[in-house]
C-alpha cells in the first residue's frame, strides 16, 4: 500500500519513470521490514508527538533542525544564517506557501567540526521539539549528519558542501544541497587544459576527504582526456616539503586543492622557491575572499607584497552562486536586491571578511527549496490522511513525500536555477576567472550540463603556450 501510495504522489508531480525508480529505490531501502532507528528514539517519539502542532498566529509551527559554522576551516554562518532567517521570514510571510504553518529554525555553532557535531546533532535529536529536516554547513559536517539522518527519516538539506563523496545515494539517501559537487571545476579545469593544448600538470592537495575525493574524480577525467598528472603532493597542515617537490620536479602548470587558511600557507612558500611568474600557472579554488592573500595571517612569515607577486596571474574556477540575470524568482526579490537587503542585515560589515558571504545565496534558496518542497506535499498527504505537523522519527511516509518533492524541484533563485541532479546536489554553472594586477578579472564560463565553454570580456593574461618537455631527474 506504502507503494501504491508514493507512486500515485509521483504521477500528480508527474514525474519520469526513472525518477519514480530513483525515489523508489531511496525509500525501499528504508522500508525494508526493520526501523533502522534505535528503540530510544521510539520512545522519544511518544513524547515529542504534539510538538509541531504548537499554534503561532493561528498557525503550526515545523522546525529546522540546523547547524551553521560561525568558525573554523569554513566559518560560512556567518553570512549563510542571516541569509536563511531573511529567507524564512518571506516564507513566513506568504499566503501561498505553507499557509498553514510556520517555519522556525534551531540552529547551532559547529564549527565547521565533526566532533562538534556529533555532540550538537545529539542535542537537536534527543531534545524537543521533532526536527522535519536537518540543515548543515561544511562538508565534513554534512558526512556526518547525512549518514545518521535515515535512521531518524529526515531529510538533509546543505547549503555549504562541496564534497563529491556526498554524491552517493546509498550512503546518503536522503541528502539533498544548494552548494554544486566540487567535483564540477574539473569538467572546467579540463576543458581549460585541453584548449590551451596542455598534456601533463601536477597536483597539490590538502589531505582532508573534500579535497582527495575532488582529486581522484580529476584523475579520471584527466586521464580519458589523454593528459598525465605528472607530480603528485599533499600535505596535512605545513606545505613546505609539498611546494619544495612541485619545485624540483619541474612542475609548471598546478592544480591546488586546500582550504582558504592553508592557500596563504602554500603560496607564502611558492614565493619563497620562486614557484610563480611566466613560466607557470597555478590553478585554484574561487571560493577564498577576494583579498585572501592580503589577509594579516599570524601562521605565515611573507608580507602582503610578496604574497601579491607570488599569487599574480593564477587562475580560479568557481561555482556561480549568485543569478547574473536580472529576473524575480520565487522570493520576488532579484540577486542584486538580495544582496542589498543581506548588507543591511550584516550591519555594516566588511563583506571580505565575512564567512560565507559567497555562499550566502545558496543558504537562502535552500530554505527556498524546503518550503515549496514541503509546500508541495501538503495536498498528497491530506489525500492520505496525513499532515506535516504528524511527522515523527517513525514516518517514512511523509519522509518519501519530501524527498520527492524536493527531488522534483524546480525554481529561479537568486543564486540562479535550482535544480537537483539524480545524486541530489545542485546543477551549476561555472565562472572562470584570473588574478590580473591584483584583482580578479571574468575570462569565461562554463556550462557542464550541454559541456560549453564560453568566453568573456577579458583576455587570458601570460599563459604558456604549451606544456613544457623539459624533465629533470630525480631520485625517490
Amino acid at each position: 500500500k506504502k507503494k501504491a501510495s508514493l507512486q500515485q504522489s509521483v504521477i500528480s508531480w508527474k514525474q519520469t519513470e526513472a525518477e519514480n525508480q530513483a525515489a523508489s529505490d531511496t525509500f525501499g531501502t528504508l522500508d525494508g521490514g526493520k526501523s533502522l532507528k534505535p528503540d530510544s528514539v521510539t520512545n522519544l517519539n511518544l513524547l515529542f508527538n504534539s510538538t509541531c502542532s504548537c499554534p503561532a498566529l493561528g498557525k503550526k509551527k515545523l522546525y529546522i533542525g540546523a547547524l551553521f559554522p560561525m568558525s573554523g576551516g569554513w566559518p560560512g554562518g556567518q553570512a549563510c544564517l542571516p541569509a536563511a532567517q531573511m529567507a524564512l521570514d518571506l516564507v513566513n510571510n506568504r499566503t501561498d506557501i505553507l499557509p498553514d504553518y510556520e517555519l522556525e529554525l534551531i540552529y547551532y555553532d559547529s564549527m565547521c567540526d565533526p566532533g562538534e557535531a556529533t555532540k550538537l546533532l545529539y542535542d537537536l535529536l534527543y531534545t524537543e521539539p521533532i526536527k522535519i529536516v536537518l540543515m548543515p554547513g561544511c562538508s565534513s559536517v554534512s558526512t556526518l549528519v547525512a549518514e545518521a539522518a535515515r535512521m531518524w527519516n529526515l531529510i538533509v538539506l546543505s547549503y555549504g558542501s562541496s564534497s563529491p563523496a556526498l554524491s552517493n545515494r546509498q550512503r546518503f539517501p536522503t541528502f539533498f544541497r544548494t552548494h554544486p559537487s566540487a567535483t564540477l571545476h574539473n569538467p572546467t579545469r579540463v576543458q581549460l587544459f585541453q584548449k590551451w593544448k596542455w598534456t601533463k600538470i601536477a597536483t597539490i592537495q590538502q589531505t582532508t576527504e573534500v579535497f582527495t575525493s575532488t582529486l581522484d574524480d580529476l584523475e579520471e577525467r584527466v586521464k580519458e582526456a589523454g593528459i598525465e598528472i605528472s607530480v603528485r603532493q599533499s600535505f596535512l597542515t605545513d606545505p613546505a616539503v609539498a611546494v619544495k617537490n612541485l619545485k624540483r620536479q619541474d612542475a609548471r602548470i598546478i592544480v591546488g586543492l586546500f582550504y582558504e587558511t592553508e592557500a596563504r600557507k602554500v603560496f607564502c612558500e611558492v614565493y619563497k622557491e620562486k614557484l610563480y611568474g611566466k613560466k607557470y600557472v597555478w590553478f585554484l579554488i574561487g571560493w577564498y575572499a577576494d583579498n585572501w592573500f592580503k589577509i594579516k595571517d599570524p601562521s605565515i612569515n611573507c608580507t602582503v607584497e610578496q604574497m601579491t607577486e607570488a599569487v599574480e596571474g593564477h587562475v580560479t574556477t568557481e561555482i556561480v552562486m549568485l543569478n547574473p540575470e536580472t529576473v524575480r524568482g520565487a522570493s520576488n526579490l532579484t540577486s542584486q536586491e538580495f544582496l542589498a537587503q543581506l548588507m543591511s542585515k550584516l550591519g555594516g560589515k566588511n563583506p571580505e571578511e565575512t564567512g560565507g558571504f559567497q555562499e550566502a545565496p545558496l543558504a537562502y534558496d535552500a530554505v527556498w527549496a524546503l518550503a515549496l518542497a514541503l509546500n508541495k506535499t501538503v495536498g498528497p498527504l491530506r489525500a492520505k490522511g496525513h499532515h506535516l505537523e504528524d511527522f515523527n522519527y517513525n514516518n517514512r511516509d511523509i519522509t518519501a513525500e519530501i524527498y520527492r518533492a524536493m527531488n522534483t524541484s524546480s525554481f529561479e533563485g537568486v543564486s540562479g536555477h535550482v535544480v537537483f541532479d539524480a545524486q541530489g546536489s545542485r546543477m551549476a554553472w561555472t565562472l572562470i576567472e584570473q588574478l590580473q594586477g591584483g584583482s580578479y578579472k571574468k575570462i569565461g564560463y562554463y556550462d557542464s550540463t550541454k559541456g560549453n565553454l564560453g568566453s568573456k570580456t577579458a583576455s587570458i593574461s601570460v599563459l604558456p603556450a604549451r606544456t613544457p618537455t623539459k624533465r629533470r631527474s630525480h631520485s625517490g
